[in-house]
């Protein structure tokens, strides 16, 4: 009786295991998933891997009191660039996808 409440129990935290494996797999970071450069006056995101650029999402990038929104921005399906920013710190707002699953992002990236 006892050995066999151990297996029962064995086998339901290996269940468990499993499954936080699982759900911990699909989990990723969204800066391991783009490399953000910039240069004069703007900046340029390009994922990595299988990641797609979301432009549906609503992209912003703020530099002290002027805000740029989505239009400001060309779009690939593996890219976004905005250009036009004044230097200073640019405060970026997108997001990245892969898998059926998004990943929104802020950053904050020096532009001169």
């Amino acid at each position: 009786m006892q050995t066999r409440r151990i297996v029962t129990g064995l086998a339901v935290l290996s269940t468990i295991a499993a499954t936080i494996v699982t759900v911990g797999a699909r989990v990723a970071r969204a800066d391991d998933a783009f490399e953000l450069t910039s240069g004069s006056g703007e900046l340029t995101l390009v994922v990595k891997g299988h990641w797609h650029v979301n432009a549906d999402y609503p992209w912003k990038a703020s530099v002290a009191d002027k805000v740029f929104d989505r239009s400001k921005f060309e779009f690939t399906e593996t890219s976004a660039k905005i250009s036009g920013l004044p230097s200073g710190t640019v405060h970026l707002k997108g997001a990245v996808c892969a898998d059926g699953q998004c990943k929104p992002f802020v950053k904050d990236v020096a532009v001169r």
